[in-house]
């Protein structure tokens, strides 16, 4: 009848593709918006009757021009034509149907309005949600239907009922201190920061972890600081549309990486330390000239651990992570990017502490030049004018950090204003031996530290992704020997790694840095990087 497709947010579906009735033409999202505006203006259980009844007429109306469920031409029409099935019970079977999608709607809202922080949107969706659910379980159930048609309709009714617990699980959460006017942002005083995050700490405490099926919610407080934190208010209106995307595309709700899981790297780790992490737990120590610099600069050869050192300082700081891409900062429309930008900086300061990461920042804040079109410049000069905001405040603690393998490319003002520039090496000795043994921990091998010696000096000039492919490639080695016993045998009896099988992948997986890469790198380093 119709196609559609759904996403879960929270273990809710929400509705995606095919807008319109393939037959008739009628626009199924103008539809179902209308019916919740009028359900939230008149919250009138007859007048939804009404509706669901018009919903089951424009169905039963699109069953006429499909084959599958054509009524036969007789002139009582009281009987399907195909299996006898009265028109009454496949009428409730539409209008079940029709309570299923309204709940389905009005639940995404609301799962959407708490995302965004707005609780009283959310609350007033939630109530929705549940007045039709009530509505749907007061239906009774079909007597004469197809065993298809009854299938679904205990589906609908089992997920239905699932719903209603889940809806009277947030209603309750969110039913306890509520604030008002959430839809604004601006640059917050220490003091509503605090207030803020205390709220935010407190309602994210009394959510409970749910599996798939239910409504997902913060379990400890590093989830807690990955989850969406309510807005500030302020002046400035912002485009709940610009919010969205921002909380689809670059918020990274799981930035896992622990500190111990990057090895080596201790220089940068140290500056990272001094930017991010000890600022956002002793703001008392850290003011006046200790304040931190609030832009950091990651570059080195690709694979050596920039983004997995960026996303460790987010999990480490408990500080939501905003993981840019130029991707995500592009439109096709005219002064949306700059707008985009504006946004990302407004919601990163009213979840502060907050990490703004830009991977391959080269592509987004290359050197500016007479050829380069209007958009890019405007894109430009919008990310300068937000980050020289973001660093007038003393209270805001936003961090921006970059990650290039081309810092060369980079514009002097944006170089300007990325005052730590670290340097991510190529890993050294002692590095690339502590990767071998990371990495064998897990497999059992027959080397000695003298065999982990020599493949330590052999494999000088790779780098962290080259090593971590060098060690999955020896590990085939043996599987490739089983040849047709690989069906049958054990685990336990495949034969471990040995150093044969390192030096034959060394023949395989080669360096992926050219010399004179890594020497243009080098000396970038000695004459502007910061260690």
């Amino acid at each position: 009848m119709f196609c559609s497709s759904f996403v879960y947010i929270r273990g809710f579906p929400v509705h995606t593709t095919s807008s319109k009735f393939n037959s008739l033409g009628f626009d199924f999202d103008s539809i179902s918006l209308g019916h919740e505006f009028n359900i939230r203006a008149k919250h009138d259980m007859s007048f939804l009757r009404g509706i669901i009844d018009s919903f089951s007429s424009i169905l039963n109306e699109e069953s006429k021009h499909d084959p599958s469920v054509s009524s036969s031409s007789t002139s009582s029409g009281s009987m399907n034509g195909i299996d006898g099935v009265p028109v009454t019970n496949e009428r409730i079977a539409y209008k079940l149907k029709g309570y299923f999608d309204l709940a389905k709607e009005e639940i995404a809202k609301g799962v959407r309005a708490e995302e965004w922080g707005l609780h009283d949107d959310a609350l007033l969706h939630y109530r929705n949600a549940q007045r039709i659910m009530n509505e749907a379980s007061s239906t009774p159930s079909p007597s004469y239907i197809s065993s298809s048609e009854k299938e679904k309709v205990r589906s609908y009714r089992e997920k239905i009922s699932n719903w209603q617990n889940q809806v009277s699980e947030r209603l309750q959460a969110l039913g306890v201190g509520v604030s008002e006017n959430k839809r604004t942002v601006a640059s917050p005083s220490s003091a509503s920061v605090s207030s803020t995050a205390s709220r935010y700490r407190k309602t994210s405490s009394q959510k409970t972890p749910v599996p798939r099926g239910g409504i997902a919610t913060a379990k400890n407080p590093k989830d807690a600081a990955a989850s969406p934190k309510p807005v500030k208010e302020s002046g400035n209106v912002y485009d709940d549309k610009l919010v969205e995307m921002i909380n689809t595309t670059i918020v990274d709700r799981s930035p896992s990486v622990k500190w111990d899981d990057v090895a080596g790297l201790d220089g940068a780790k140290q500056a990272l330390l001094e930017m991010v992490i000890l600022p956002a737990k002793r703001r008392d120590l850290f003011t006046g000239l200790r304040r931190p610099a609030r832009g950091l600069l990651l570059f080195g050869p690709p694979g050596n651990g920039k983004t997995m050192l960026a996303k460790a300082v987010a999990s480490e700081s408990q500080a939501t992570f905003f993981n840019v891409s130029a991707s995500s900062l592009t439109s096709k429309w005219v002064g949306e990017a700059e707008k985009l930008v504006k946004t990302l900086f407004q919601v990163a300061i009213s979840r502060q502490p907050s990490v703004i990461f830009m991977d391959e920042i080269d592509s987004i804040m290359s050197t500016r030049s007479i050829s380069e079109n209007e958009a890019s410049r405007r894109l430009k000069s919008e990310f300068l004018i937000q980050f020289d905001g973001v660093t007038s405040n003393p209270d805001d603690l936003v961090i921006v950090i970059g990650a290039t393998n081309k810092p060369q490319e980079l514009d002097d003002a944006v170089l300007r204003r990325l005052v730590k520039r670290i340097y991510v090496p190529l890993p050294d000795s002692n590095v690339r031996k502590l990767l071998f043994k990371t990495k064998l921990k897990c497999q059992p091998h027959s080397l000695s530290d003298g065999d982990i010696d020599k493949i330590v000096k052999e494999t000088e000039g790779y780098s962290g992704s080259d090593l971590q492919a060098l060690c999955e490639e020896a590990a085939m080695m043996p599987i490739r020997e089983l040849g047709a016993d690989i069906l049958t045998i054990q685990a336990n009896k495949v034969r471990s790694l040995r150093y044969d099988d390192f030096r034959k992948s060394m023949a395989v997986i080669r360096p992926s840095l050219s010399k004179s890469k890594w020497e243009e790198l080098e000396r970038w380093n000695s004459e502007f990087g910061s260690n």
